[in-house]
């Protein structure tokens, strides 16, 4: 048996899938279009209902919902039917299931279904997008978008009691890398409240087909050498190894409340896959988020799941400029990733973002006279090209927009998962940037914790600590924490925070 039961009633082979959601070659049996922003290259969405529900209760039953719209096609059997799709599927087909099937009563806008989720069986559907459709002129038409079970967590039967977090928390001791595979970071990672959960690539089957080594070998764009992989729920067997990994280490951790899905994800160095449209690499990289956050938020009600960005926010950049296949903008990345998610089922995600002083080499970042070119590099920073921690408000009045709002109408949770301060310029410098960088986030209530990196050591960006900055570290936020703040600021030169950090 698969994850995805093939035994149910098919559609006949002979009708044709007319409709592919997410502009992907779109064709309609619908009569008007919906304006709606386009999330993948080829066009904008056709119009299908979008007011859905899809939610499971703690016994299993699943209910999809939803308002059809006046405009749907007129069935040519009278019979409204409950297609069950995979995260790769876009379109129906042939061999799409057919959960279940009723008569279209065209007086009742609200139309229904229950059926059983099949927790923690072969045939789970916890990893299954569902869709209502029609039989109309001959053609299988969808009539509402697909959408996933949008309360895994309901489900949940290891659930941890989140406990108090301060606000400044270190990687190595609350942190910790998970290697997806096993091969290494497992062991290390059931005593850890934050895991971050990378993909070395060694697994074919967690290994998107685009990020193997013969995609790798025919990209014609060349980047720095890969780190990470991206995740793959691109097929069958995607999917289940996804599925069982992180129902595993959800279930086995002993302190994992945090889980970051990906390193940097809007850098293709970091989540490498071949070169495609960014909108492409998007689509793969929240199929596969949401295969994850449904396997660890139905173990573990309490945990959040964050998506994890760098620094680079809103750039712009064009196929002109080098970079662009390297990486895209974090708010772009964040609009489309959103869109994405809100059109298949909104769930709460949160963000991981990296705020390193620009550039991260140099730590002196009130007076950037010393760092070569260092006008453009503050210039990146008060413009919101880049997110650093003096800037921290550019990204959360972004992600108190309306759209980007969770769904019970809060901001997402937000954490820095990652900082070093460079020694480079000194220890002293090095403290003071460390206290303000603390500052920033004891001071930004929508900010839930900085992870800093002590130990870090590169060419670039060496972030070790002597026995002075490591006191100051320890003492920042502790019973001294004033004394180390008014320092920093005299050592500045300031007299309010509030000069240097906005």
């Amino acid at each position: 048996m698969q994850i995805f039961l093939r035994i149910k009633r098919k559609i006949l082979t002979c009708l044709m899938a007319c409709m592919f959601i997410g502009g992907m070659g779109v064709e309609t049996c619908a009569a008007e279009v919906v304006d709606a922003q386009a999330v993948v290259p080829d066009g904008p969405l056709t119009a299908v209902s979008r007011n859905v529900s899809c939610t499971v209760e703690k016994d299993g039953t699943v209910t999809y919902a939803a308002v059809l719209d006046s405009a749907m096609p007129v069935p040519d059997d009278g019979m409204l039917y409950l297609f069950e799709m995979a995260p790769y599927e876009y379109g129906l087909s042939g061999d799409t299931d057919i959960i279940s099937s009723m008569a279209l009563d065209p007086s009742q806008p609200v139309q229904g279904f229950s059926f059983p989720v099949n927790f923690r069986q072969e045939d789970t559907r916890l990893y299954s997008k569902f869709a209502m459709g029609v039989r109309s002129g001959g053609a299988v038409c969808m009539v509402t978008e697909p959408t996933y079970i949008t309360n895994p967590e309901a489900l949940a039967w290891n659930t941890l009691i989140r406990q108090p977090r301060s606000k400044k928390s270190t990687q190595g001791e609350e942190f910790n890398n998970l290697y997806l595979d096993g091969t290494y970071g497992p062991e290390l990672a059931w005593g850890f409240k934050t895991v971050q959960v990378l993909n070395t690539g060694d697994s074919a089957a967690l290994t998107h087909p685009m990020a193997r080594a013969e995609a790798r070998a025919a990209d014609p764009h060349s980047i720095e050498q890969p780190m990470y992989y991206m995740f793959n729920a691109s097929d069958e067997e995607g999917v289940r190894a996804l599925a069982s990994y992180m129902e595993y280490y959800a279930a086995n951790s002993r302190g994992g409340e945090n889980w970051i899905l990906g390193n940097e994800i809007n850098t293709r160095r970091w989540n490498y896959m071949a070169w495609t449209d960014w909108d492409t690499y998007i689509r793969e990289y929240a199929q596969a988020f949401r295969v994850m956050y449904n396997a660890i938020m139905s173990t573990n009600a309490n945990a959040r799941v964050y998506v994890c960005l760098d620094q680079i926010w809103d750039r712009d950049l064009t196929p002109a400029d080098k970079e662009y296949y390297q990486y895209m903008d974090g708010k772009d990345f964040l609009e489309k990733f959103n869109a994405l998610i809100r059109q298949s089922g909104d769930i709460d995600w949160g963000v991981s973002q990296h705020p390193y002083t620009n550039p991260m080499g140099y730590a002196k970042f009130w007076d950037m006279s010393g760092c070569k070119d260092g006008a453009a590099y503050a210039d990146q920073v008060t413009s919101g090209q880049v997110v650093t921690f003096q800037n921290l408000s550019v990204l959360t009045d972004f992600m108190q927009t309306p759209d980007m709002q969770a769904p019970d109408g809060s901001v997402r949770h937000i954490i820095l998962s990652e900082i070093g301060l460079s020694n480079a310029q000194g220890s002293e410098i090095q403290a003071a940037a460390m206290c303000a960088s603390y500052a920033a986030v004891r001071d930004n209530p929508l900010i839930d914790e900085m992870m800093y990196l002590l130990v870090y050591s590169d060419p670039g960006m060496d972030s070790s600590v002597d026995a002075f900055a490591r006191q100051v570290y320890d003492e920042m936020d502790g019973e001294n924490s004033e004394q180390h703040m008014e320092w920093a600021k005299s050592y500045i030169g300031i007299s309010d925070w509030s000069e240097i950090i906005w």
